[in-house]
């Protein structure tokens, strides 16, 4: 079956939150989510009604993949993918639809937090689709920024 991309809306929330803990490089638990960055299912329902949105990825009807940004600050949250569909472009096109709503909302640039060990597939993704690392740090992850226009 084909791969379906559609914007989130808040009943996908379980189905993205799965996704989020299946990552293999960046795991994270539900309590983690929680305690380390205030993120619960009820606060990303409450964000989603204002300034955050969301797209994922559907296969055979399963969610394997999201993408999520927020338009008060141009940073785009998350990129999560199932690791059976790696490799497969979920991510980046996940990736781009953040990006495309964000420059439609008027941004020039836009920023995204990553780990830094070039070690992590994620960083060379990144990479790789245009955004450089700031040597800025945020806890342990570092900024990475893309120019738009």
């Amino acid at each position: 079956m084909p791969l379906m991309f559609r914007q989130m809306d808040v009943s996908d929330l379980p189905s993205v939150f799965a996704v989020r803990q299946s990552t293999v490089e960046n795991a994270i638990t539900m309590d983690q989510l929680r305690d380390d960055y205030g993120i619960t299912p009820e606060s990303l329902a409450r964000a989603m009604e204002s300034d955050v949105r969301g797209w994922l990825c559907e296969e055979d009807g399963k969610v394997v993949g999201f993408s999520m940004g927020d338009r008060s600050n141009g940073e785009v949250q998350v990129v999560a993918v199932l690791p059976t569909h790696e490799g497969r472009g979920v991510g980046s096109t996940l990736l781009s639809q953040v990006r495309d709503w964000l420059a439609s909302e008027g941004y020039e640039e836009i920023w995204l937090l990553a780990n830094p060990d070039p070690n992590i597939r994620a960083t060379g993704f990144y990479k790789k689709l245009g955004w450089r690392a700031t040597g800025v740090m945020r806890g342990h992850d570092e900024v990475f920024r893309l120019r738009l226009r």
